[in-house]
């Protein structure tokens, strides 16, 4: 029906598409250092959101289509919606209450039905149809309760790309209400749009028939060529910028180097390494069978189908027996009675003739089931060594990168994982044992040098590792699969003692960094002090975008350095408050509920995200909440798949078996004109999000040609143009005001200001602007307001200072000894709190001061000629 060739190529096109997306996504995340910049995807989210819009377009066409040839079929009175209940006939057929033939369903409920078919040749046709029948109930009871379960989950994966809509919705709230940085907030409304849609595609493409596929692909792209491309880095001589963090300091890298590749931040790519070790571990590990001695599996001599098989070619040998039997006997009474040979004979030659038929039958079948066991057993191997293929190179990326709070979260997930599935122990003890003990040498190798090896000696060791580990684990996988007794008992120490040595070999090198003091974590214990004051200010739904970023120098108790409030968790608390958090809860546990449903093995690389994002600042990364979404979604697709093989039959998903409510009771389906629009929201609301990236990308590209030229004419029209392409941007704005007059700056700094009200370096412009003017009140005001924002700011403070005393001799050279007098005044005081301020962090000791924050020399000779002024503007005022 052309109804069904709707449904065909409408699952055909949102497989392709979904497929496109989601590579695209995936490839970019890691061209653009895994989505950590914004600026640096606003071309990508301009084409994003355009295919976007594209695809809506096409799913309007579709949906439309559809519900036309459904219109057509209900004028037409074609539309199958009764249940045929199926009853038995004496012949053995079957019919609905239609009287229509079932003869497909039929056959394959026979099949379900096993062996019975074969020792019922002397009950009839009626005998093997009742079989059918029940089989079909029993197994249609079973899907049931599977199809059922998946809608469920079906239902909870929703609220992914739900909750991400909810979270967009908050932010353009606070894009309305004048947020502390307009063009954070801008930029966070686009990253979770583009969350949401990513999610909706791998939603739906977990729904199509080749889901679970297309998302391991994407999954395992990911995961390979993140980890390649790192090692390849230092092995290779790949030129990766970046990719390795060197850095003095014992506290931070015990080795000088460490690891970041496409990331450039150690620490989030040891973590996104630990998601796809753990993932190609537990799903080697829950693929672990024990083979008997003949390759069965759990010694079993075969499947259960296999089985049947073989039970009904025996019982087809008894029954040929009792045949010839009975053929002997009616041939003897035959002869007997003078060569006659009887019709009672002649029926049971014929029947012989056809058991034994049957039994020949039963002897090919016999073999196709061997032969089926060996291309079982070959496609088995070929899935384990599929299966430990990748583990080399993702732990050997993880302890390259020697992120210590990626081992401490890779560690705990485990270990929860365990708990709640304590058979996959020893699994997971065979299949990782000759992965990791060969990343560990690979570790300590190249520890030595820095991280630095010769390309051909490096691709070498690189090489000769992974083949050896792959082959190591291929090889205990299997003897240990055979083994029994003492031997495998001598097999599980061995694999032991692999975990110990590469465990060992490990923390000899870094127990410095274990055992020690953590400087870094007494740094983050400041950072969420700090972030919690702040979020108390605005408890219910936050500052907006990148509040963070744009208020740490402000809210800071001690001057550290840290952009980043390293926790995932305070970052959304900080941005959308108490509503965002909760929404960014639901969206979690919606996915560990469907991941723990759905498919347990998954649940420990959605584990280690949860963990590792509450202390370092993983979501920043757009490819760590590409991870997140794109495990339930996985999840689904294989709950899918299970249900799908559940269904022997293809008659149990037929319409026909199954209880329909009579057309008075059924729910009356939504007006289709909701659909449409519910659609053309979504296309306007894509190509809006276009536009917008774009405007950014245009004004970003504006903005670098500028800085790049030398003629200010030339600057200044460009950083107009930049401007009027995207207002928001405050550092344009900056640029643009040191390049024009006096009052013309101030306006434009004042207009920009009202987009980005904490921004520190706008504060700074606008202090430095006044104090080259004649108002110290005023002056004081803005330079006030901007030592606000930066508390910890030596050279600010000192700047300002020289400012005042400026604005003071230019007073006193035109003959205004009450400004001059009000300038050295304000320029004490400021100097005053200077000083206290110093002071005050003298005697908290030089920990935690990144910044070098002192009572810079140059403090003093302003203070004797603050003091000179102070007096030349006094005398001259007394003898007036």
């Amino acid at each position: 029906m052309q109804i069904n060739r709707f449904r065909q190529y409408g699952g055909m096109a949102v497989t392709l598409g979904c497929g496109l997306a989601l590579i695209a996504a995936g490839v970019a995340a890691c061209m653009l250092r895994g989505f950590f910049f914004v600026g640096e995807m606003y071309l990508f989210l301009t084409g994003w959101y355009a295919l976007c819009g594209v695809l809506t377009l096409g799913g309007l066409v579709l949906y439309a289509a559809s519900s036309w040839e459904m219109r057509k079929l209900k004028l037409k009175g074609k539309l199958a919606g009764k249940a045929e209940p199926v009853r038995a006939l004496a012949g053995g057929g079957v019919k609905g209450d239609t009287g229509g033939p079932v003869k497909r369903e039929i056959t394959e409920a026979e099949r379900l039905a096993g062996s019975k078919r074969l020792v019922t040749y002397h009950g009839g046709r009626a005998a093997t149809t009742r079989a059918a029948v029940e089989a079909v109930s029993g197994s249609g009871r079973v899907l049931g309760g599977s199809v059922s379960r998946v809608r469920r989950l079906k239902a909870i994966v929703w609220l992914l790309p739900g909750c991400c809509m909810v979270i967009c919705i908050l932010y353009a709230i606070h894009a309305f209400r004048g947020p502390l940085s307009s063009q954070g907030t801008w930029n966070e409304l686009l990253r979770w749009g583009f969350y949401a849609s990513y999610a909706l595609f791998a939603v739906l493409a977990a729904g199509t028939r080749r889901g679970g596929a297309l998302l391991a692909a994407v999954w395992h792209l990911l995961g390979l060529v993140i980890s390649l491309s790192a090692l390849l880095a230092v092995c290779g001589g790949l030129p990766l910028p970046y990719a390795v963090a060197y850095s003095q300091s014992p506290e931070v890298s015990v080795t000088g180097a460490r690891l970041a590749g496409l990331l450039q931040y150690p620490n989030a790519f040891g973590a996104v390494m630990a998601v796809f070790l753990l993932e190609r571990l537990f799903s080697a590990a829950s693929g672990f069978k024990l083979m008997g001695p003949s390759g069965t599996v759990n010694g079993e001599e075969g499947t259960e189908e296999e089985g049947g098989a073989s039970r009904g070619a025996a019982s087809l040998e008894e029954h040929g027996e009792e045949v010839s039997r009975a053929e002997q006997e009616n041939i003897a009474s035959s002869e007997a009675e003078g060569g006659t040979v009887s019709r009672t004979g002649q029926e049971n030659i014929a029947s012989g003739e056809v058991k034994g038929e049957a039994l020949s039958s039963a002897g090919e079948t016999a073999i196709a089931g061997r032969e089926e066991r060996a291309w079982r057993r070959t496609a088995e191997l070929m899935r384990t060594a599929a299966r430990l293929l990748p583990l080399f190179p993702y732990a050997a990326a993880l302890l390259l990168s020697e992120s210590r709070g990626a081992w401490l979260a890779a560690a705990a997930a485990g270990a929860a994982a365990l708990l709640l599935k304590r058979q996959l122990f020893v699994p997971l003890l065979i299949t990782g044992a000759a992965p990791v003990a060969a990343a560990a040498l690979l570790y300590r190798q190249l520890a030595r040098s820095g991280l630095a090896a010769e390309p051909l000696p490096g691709l070498l060791l690189l090489a000769g590792l992974w083949a050896g580990a792959w082959l190591a684990g291929l090889w205990l996988h299997r003897r240990v699969s055979r083994a029994a007794g003492k031997h495998r008992a001598a097999l599980l120490a061995l694999a032991a003692g692999a975990w110990t040595a590469a465990g060992s070999a490990v923390l000899l090198l870094v127990r410095a960094r274990i055992t020690g003091p953590s400087p870094t974590a007494d740094a983050r214990g400041l950072f969420y002090r700090d972030a919690w004051k702040l979020a108390a200010e605005a408890p219910w739904l936050g500052r907006g975008g990148e509040t963070w970023r744009h208020t740490y120098l402000a809210a800071q108790s001690r001057p550290y350095v840290g952009s980043q409030v390293h926790s995932g968790y305070l970052d959304i608390l900080l941005n959308l408050g108490m509503a965002g958090l909760a929404a960014v809860l639901l969206l979690l546990l919606a996915a560990g509920g469907l991941v723990f449903k759905a498919s347990p093995r998954l649940l420990p690389p959605l584990f280690v995200i949860l963990l590792h994002s509450a202390v370092d600042f993983d979501w920043s990364y757009g490819l760590v909440w590409l991870l997140l979404l794109l495990l339930p979604a996985w999840a689904l697709a294989e709950a899918n798949s299970r249900t799908a093989r559940t269904a022997a039959s293809p008659a149990l998903y037929d319409s026909r078996w199954q209880h329909s409510k009579p057309a008075g009771q059924r729910r009356k389906r939504p007006r289709r004109l909701w659909g449409y629009a519910g659609i053309s929201v979504l296309c306007g609301l894509t190509l809006l999000c276009s536009g917008l990236s774009f405007q950014a990308m245009k004004g970003a590209a504006l903005f670098k040609q500028a800085v790049r030229e030398n003629d200010p004419a030339v600057q200044i029209t460009l950083l107009q143009q930049s401007l009027r392409w995207n207002p928001r941007e405050p550092q344009t704005a900056v640029a643009l005001s040191r390049l024009l007059p006096q009052k013309q700056g101030v306006d434009l700094l004042l207009r920009s200001l009202s987009f980005s009200q904490g921004d520190v370096a706008l504060h700074g412009e606008l202090a430095a602007r006044y104090l080259r003017g004649s108002d110290p009140g005023e002056a004081l005001y803005w330079v006030r307001r901007s030592q606000q924002t930066d508390h910890f700011n030596a050279a600010g403070r000192l700047a300002a200072l020289k400012g005042m005393l400026e604005m003071g001799e230019r007073s006193l050279a035109e003959g205004d000894r009450r400004i001059a007098a009000d300038s050295a005044a304000a320029g004490l005081e400021l100097l005053r709190q200077y000083s206290l301020l110093t002071t005050k962090e003298q005697d908290r000791g030089p920990q935690h001061n990144d910044r070098n924050f002192t009572l810079l020399p140059q403090s003093e000779g302003i203070y004797f000629q603050l003091i000179h002024l102070q007096s030349q503007a006094a005398l001259s005022f007394n003898d007036r």
